[in-house]
């Protein structure tokens, strides 16, 4: 750890009251950077220095001055932070009157250091953490694969488990903590702790999660097995929506799809980013299989390259005999052609309405989309059933 002169003069300024006497702090080279005596700062002190020289405690007497360049009556001791030397604490007066403050100054200085030393991991991890989500969210993963692999290691977070992407709009809690406790980034950092805190039981956030925070948005890279989390996502979501209520603040969340490749999670976000938009209410869970949300997001992703996750989950379950069997394709093609309109379609195909109608019903069954109750239900399976 480098001691520097803006980490050093506020220990100083809060020491002293309690000490009772001027406290000098000098860096590795025996200069004093901070200090009640401000016009001593950045001058040289030759007890500092043999303090980091000889390893030791040194003691000024008033009869010693002249060979101690910079130097009053004091005592000085070594700052040590994990197991090394950084600097050194000097305390002014007689040193047999001041031994007993000395050490209490100096167990306060390296207690306050520690505290920073963990601060500071602590700041790098997060912003190492948000710097990663950021990348891998971004229209640039895949061609960052090796700078993220890195990354990956470093956090500990294995890039192949398929996840999904959960966005949490946290303005309006960061908006009562700025209204109530003034805006700082102490009480942004906070507020973020307290989300964390809340979500940290293993039903919730495990360690095969990523939980960032960019902006006003919680973002969680959720892992679920790909034979099961069609069972499970949409309690798992539901059970972070309650437990984010208790904050007794409106808090709206957004779920993309889940992505069974890491390049693909940048599309999971912009679906959870739509569908926080398209959340209708606050304190509300919006999700991009919500047959209206997805929808609306694959009009205004008419042209997009990729293909729509729920969409192809949609086809899977059409398999090829199914289709085959009730001529599923053709008999929803047909209906969009003809309006919805059940005794037209029917004649189209040369089949009888109710021989329609039980189709109906079993696309019904098995894909959950009701073309002919609902406006969004058949642009979907417009879409479906696009060549």
């Amino acid at each position: 750890m480098l001691l520097t002169s803006n980490l050093a003069q506020p220990i100083v300024d809060h020491i002293m009251p309690i000490a009772q006497q001027n406290i000098n702090i000098m860096d590795s080279r025996g200069v004093i950077i901070a200090s009640g005596h401000k016009h001593r700062i950045n001058t040289f002190h030759q007890g500092a220095k043999d303090v980091i020289t000889s390893l030791q405690i040194v003691e000024i007497f008033p009869g010693d001055l002249d060979q101690y360049t910079g130097s009053l009556p004091g005592l000085n001791m070594p700052i040590v932070l994990h197991e090394q030397i950084i600097g050194v604490v000097g305390i002014s007066g007689h040193p047999d009157q001041v031994r007993d403050i000395a050490r209490m100054v100096k167990m306060v200085t390296e207690l306050i250091l520690e505290q920073e030393v963990l601060q500071e991991e602590a700041r790098s991890q997060f912003q190492l953490r948000e710097n990663f989500a950021a990348l891998l969210l971004s229209d640039h993963a895949s061609a960052n694969y090796d700078k993220l692999l890195k990354t990956a290691k470093l956090l500990k977070y294995e890039m192949s488990l398929p996840r999904l992407v959960l966005v949490v709009d946290i303005a309006p809690l960061l908006n009562h903590a700025y209204r109530n406790f003034g805006l700082n980034d102490l009480v942004s950092s906070r507020t973020r702790e307290s989300i964390m805190k809340l979500l940290s039981t293993p039903s919730h956030i495990d360690y095969n999660d990523l939980v960032v925070f960019i902006e006003d948005k919680l973002i969680i890279l959720k892992y679920f097995e790909q034979t099961t989390w069609e069972h499970s996502y949409k309690d798992w979501a539901s059970a972070v929506l309650k437990q984010l209520k208790t904050l007794n603040l409106p808090l709206s969340l957004g779920l993309g799809s889940l992505a069974m490749e890491y390049t693909a999670l940048g599309q999971s976000y912009q679906e959870a980013l739509f569908a926080l938009h398209m959340s209708t209410t606050q304190a509300s869970l919006a999700s991009i299989h919500d047959f209206d949300i997805l929808s609306s997001y694959l009009v205004k992703e008419m042209n997009a390259k990729s293909p729509c996750q729920p969409l192809q989950l949609i086809k899977a379950k059409l398999t090829a005999d199914l289709t085959r069997k009730y001529d599923m394709k053709n008999t929803i093609v047909s209906l969009l052609n003809n309006n919805m309109n059940i005794t037209c379609t029917a004649k189209n195909l040369y089949i009888h309405r109710n021989t329609l109608l039980f189709r109906l019903k079993k696309f019904k069954e098995i894909t959950g989309l009701d073309p002919c109750g609902f406006f969004n239900h058949a642009l979907l399976c417009k879409i479906l059933f696009e060549d």
